[in-house]
């Protein structure tokens, strides 16, 4: 899900250059074992860059309630990776900023979670398009 600084869903149609917006990915499991090492790959579109990973500890953003802190995590040019295990039947909830460098139409992918040693475990989840003007 993406939203704007203030917590709402944002039309990813009608995206301003330089906008800055908070990607939410949330994860869940509908069974009681554990799934250890999953690894939550988001590949992002050439039109957004990943702005600073400590967002949470600004005044502005703290209406964010369900962050959770993953074991790990790393912050690349082209994607975001979030290193945890599930546990419980809860909803793990993360958040990221990015922001809108380029103007166009640009793909969208899927967020992708896989259990890093049990190939039986794995999501790919959610699509689009993104516009920029």
């Amino acid at each position: 899900t993406f939203l704007n600084e203030g917590g709402g869903v944002v039309d990813l149609s009608n995206v301003k250059q330089n906008d800055r917006l908070i990607v939410k990915l949330s994860i869940s499991k509908s069974f009681a074992n554990p799934i250890e090492n999953v690894v939550i790959t988001d590949m992002l579109p050439a039109c957004f860059e990943v702005e600073n990973p400590r967002f949470g500890e600004l005044p502005a953003y703290r209406w964010i309630k369900d962050a959770e802190t993953p074991a790990h995590s790393e912050f690349r040019d082209d994607r975001v990776m979030l290193f945890d295990d599930l546990r419980g039947n809860k909803t793990k909830n993360y958040y990221y900023m990015v922001r809108a460098i380029s103007k166009g139409t640009y793909q969208l992918g899927p967020v992708a979670a896989d259990a890093m040693y049990n190939n039986e475990y794995h999501s790919y989840h959610g699509k689009g398009v993104v516009k920029v003007r």
